[in-house]
C-alpha cells in the first residue's frame, strides 16, 4: 500500500502542477475496471460529470468534461491516510467554471479503494453547493 500512496501523491502534485490539465498518472493507477463517482452522481447539477464513470474509457471522458468546463486556480494537498484497502486524499482546491467564470473553493475529500496495487474505486467529495453556484443553478443569497 506504501507504494500506491507514493504513486498517488505523485499524481497529485503533477496534477496541481499541471492546473488540472495532466491526469495520465492517475489512469497509471486505475484497474481496468476502475468505477469513479462523485457527491454530485445521484443530482442532476452537471449531467457531463454525474457518474457514475466504470471503466478506463469513461474515466477518460471524466477529465475530459473536466478540461472543457473547468480550469483549477489552485490546489493542494493536506494529508493523506490509508488503512486496509483505503487511501484517503485529504486537500484544498479551487476550480472556475469556463462558461460562468464563477469559482468553486474549500476542501476536498478523496477516497481511493486498492486491490492487487491498483485503484478499483474513487469517491470523491466536495462543495456540491458551491459547485451549482459556480455553474450558474443558484445564486449567492442576498446580503
Amino acid at each position: 500500500m506504501e507504494q500506491f500512496e507514493a504513486r498517488l501523491a505523485a499524481a497529485y502534485d503533477a496534477w496541481h502542477a499541471s492546473r488540472g490539465r495532466t491526469p495520465d498518472r492517475f489512469f497509471a493507477l486505475y484497474a481496468d475496471d476502475i468505477e469513479l463517482h462523485s457527491v454530485l452522481e445521484a443530482s442532476s447539477i452537471d449531467e457531463e460529470m454525474r457518474g457514475p464513470f466504470i471503466g478506463k474509457a469513461a474515466a477518460l471522458a471524466y477529465f475530459t468534461a473536466i478540461a472543457e468546463a473547468w480550469e483549477m486556480v489552485d490546489a493542494r494537498t493536506d494529508a493523506f491516510v490509508a488503512r486496509d484497502d483505503k487511501v484517503v486524499w485529504i486537500g484544498w482546491a479551487a476550480w472556475r467554471n469556463l462558461k460562468t467564470l464563477r469559482v468553486v473553493q474549500g476542501p476536498k475529500i478523496d477516497v481511493w479503494t486498492v486491490r492487487d496495487g491498483l485503484a478499483v474505486d474513487f469517491l470523491e467529495v466536495y462543495d456540491s453547493y458551491g459547485t451549482a453556484r459556480a455553474l450558474g443553478l443558484v445564486d449567492p443569497p442576498e446580503l
